[in-house]
């Protein structure tokens, strides 16, 4: 336990916690997440759709705290069922579920992942050759970039939570554009020194608490981004359910991009088990009007029971496989990953979004461009001021990473935007509204 509850920096030598403070050192990690100045910004921050269209979708804020709440009942089911197999697996406490979950999408970049592509992109281009990606940079947020105490960076979390938060841990393999560790990876070349203390012995291996709440983020976006979009009259679930023609379309159009999916070519040959599954879940045919009390009330019914399903659906195990100690039902998972398909075809591939793309990745491009040239010419008064005291003791080691630390900067600082933020600063860096001079800045 004491090496669970270590942190990197100990203000209070002898003492998990400052002398006073009663609670236990995980529940002192989950409040430090949810006063952090990064966690409210997920409030402006897209799930899948930007986050000003208001409150009929979710944002990131709404998500991370539905997939804390997932997180935390599976784990309490999981210690309650079978508690020796967890204290084997490595131990199992709820308040570090949770706070990883709170946590997970802290790193996300306003416009989600039109502007991952658009940042990793940036920063390769100008010599950071790990990238950017998303559970990376919320990795940095956790031990580097949120503001805490003047004594260190970050919030200064247990070996425990950051260990949870460690979704992919591993470096970013960049010398191998087609392995799984190029593009989904956990820690920056940068950020060594905290991954190496969160994880001393270096194996790239999921810990049970982080296999728990990948496997709520999961359940969360498949149930509660298709509630959203079935509502808004986006997903014609009831077609889908029925038409055969509209069914084979959308089969035909997952194995045109991926044709090597085994749940598309489960689909494709036996058709009547997803359509089935479809009507038995959301039978709704002509029951409700849209947008009805009624038609809600029942699509909230439908995704409370389809939530609890899938946490009844995984069991724990000592052997380690593709859900980490997590044992999946081989149904449930594909209903799962059938559910996140509807959402992309009908939603996050729709066409209709690519001109809001176009926009969206102008916007985060010329920001980094502008910060960027700001970095590394010292132009202080460009620079957010929160960045200013990190930015001087770079300048003061001038060490051969000087250079990347303030191109990593400059994407620090684009990644740090809400959305708001960024679609101001863009016009009026770019003129094309000056503003005024009462207006929110840095």
């Amino acid at each position: 336990m004491a090496a669970r509850e270590a942190r990197q920096h100990n203000p209070f030598p002898g003492l998990t916690n400052k002398p006073g403070d009663h609670r236990r050192s995980f529940q002192v990690d989950r409040d430090r997440i949810l006063y952090s100045s990064a966690f409210r910004r997920l409030a402006q921050v897209t799930q899948v759709v930007t986050a000003g269209e208001g409150h009929v979708f979710h944002n990131r804020l709404t998500h991370s705290l539905k997939v804390a709440q997932v997180a935390r009942r599976l784990a309490e089911r999981l210690v309650r069922e079978q508690p020796a197999i967890a204290e084997e697996a490595g131990g199992i406490d709820p308040d570090v579920v949770e706070s990883a979950a709170l946590s997970h999408d802290l790193g996300h970049p306003p416009f989600g992942h039109t502007a991952e592509e658009e940042l990793d992109e940036c920063a390769i281009k100008h010599g950071l050759a790990d990238g950017f990606e998303g559970n990376a940079q919320s990795f940095r947020i956790l031990t580097r970039l949120a503001i805490h105490r003047n004594d260190y960076y970050g919030l200064n979390l247990t070996r425990a939570t950051l260990n949870a938060v460690l979704k992919y841990p591993w470096l970013r393999n960049a010398q191998d554009p087609k392995s799984k560790e190029f593009r989904k990876y956990s820690v920056y070349n940068l950020d060594q020194e905290s991954f190496f203390f969160t994880r001393p012995k270096g194996d790239k291996s999921q810990t049970i608490e982080a296999s728990i709440m990948d496997f709520a983020d999961d359940i969360t976006y498949s149930v509660h981004d298709l509630e959203d979009f079935y509502l808004a009259g986006l997903i014609p679930l009831e077609l889908l359910a029925v038409d055969r023609d509209e069914f084979n379309r959308f089969i035909e159009e997952w194995l045109r991009e991926s044709p090597h999916n085994k749940i598309a070519q489960v689909a494709k040959q036996d058709p009547y088990r997803f359509q089935n599954f479809l009507d038995a879940t959301y039978n709704l045919r002509g029951q409700y009007r849209p947008g009805s009390f009624e038609q809600k009330a029942q699509i909230k019914l439908i995704s409370s029971q389809l939530i609890q399903t899938y946490i009844k659906s995984v069991k724990l195990s000592l052997e380690y496989g593709d859900r980490g100690y997590l044992v999946q039902n081989q149904a449930k998972e594909e209903e799962l990953k059938f559910l996140q398909r509807i959402v992309w075809s009908y939603v996050i591939s729709n066409p209709k979004l690519a001109t809001q793309r176009f926009g969206q990745k102008r916007i985060i491009r010329t920001l980094f461009e502008m910060y960027l040239e700001a970095t590394l010419k010292g132009d202080l008064s460009f620079i957010p001021v929160r960045f200013l005291r990190e930015y001087r003791e770079i300048c003061d080691r001038a060490g051969q990473d000087m250079e990347l630390e303030k191109t990593r900067m400059a994407v620090d600082i684009v990644a740090s935007l809400s959305e708001a933020e960024a679609v101001l600063k863009y016009r009026r860096l770019t003129g094309f509204s000056q503003g005024s001079f009462l207006d929110y800045w840095e």
